[in-house]
């Protein structure tokens, strides 16, 4: 048993990135069966947050147990404190590159619809797109003036807001490895003390 390098403990969080996209998005999309109403918005936001951050936190919380074990064997002479930290802004930019490109295009290049694609893509934020990007009707306005473009009725803040939502991967990344390493879910540590 020895440590794992960071590359490979990145090329996992990327995995892990891509695991709860589309686990959120398969929720999601379960979730629509039943309509698009205020209950399947909250409970596809809230269920979808908790999937995608659950998912980093795992996986720091893992090394952080790893590593707790590679130094009480001795194996190890120190910790990597801010290791995770590291790899969490890896995992930020991996995870906030579609939202800057929904950006870009509302932006620049709005003959190009990419919303789609987008929910596609970045599945943790399809419960966000179902809940803050209003679909376009026949009554609309949009649909008389132009093609069907859902991303007419975006918000140029929506992107913005989708990226600071993915500023919480370092966060969750640091807090699963402190958890792990200092053995913070131990049963016998909470029921005992």
């Amino acid at each position: 048993m020895k440590r794992e390098s960071f590359i490979k403990l990145t090329l996992k969080g990327l995995g892990y990135i891509i695991l709860g996209n589309a686990l959120c998005l398969f929720m999601t999309m379960g979730l629509g069966m039943f309509g698009v109403n205020l209950f399947t918005k909250v409970v596809s936001i809230s269920c979808g947050t908790l999937i995608f951050y659950l998912l980093v936190f795992t996986l720091a919380w893992k090394d952080g147990t790893r590593e707790r074990g590679l130094i009480k064997l001795g194996r190890e002479s120190c910790e990597k404190k801010y290791r995770w930290i590291a790899i969490g802004v890896i995992l930020f930019v991996f995870a906030a590159l579609p939202s800057v490109i929904l950006l870009l295009n509302k932006l620049f290049f709005p003959e190009q619809d990419l919303l789609i694609l987008y929910r596609f893509v970045s599945g943790s934020a399809y419960p966000f797109v179902m809940a803050f990007v209003p679909p376009i009707t026949t009554e609309s306005k949009a649909w008389v003036e132009t093609s069907l473009r859902e991303i007419d009725n975006m918000s140029v803040i929506f992107p913005i807001l989708m990226t600071a939502y993915y500023l919480l991967i370092p966060v969750a990344a640091q807090v699963g490895y402190y958890i792990g390493f200092n053995d913070k879910l131990n049963k016998d540590k909470i029921m005992y003390k």
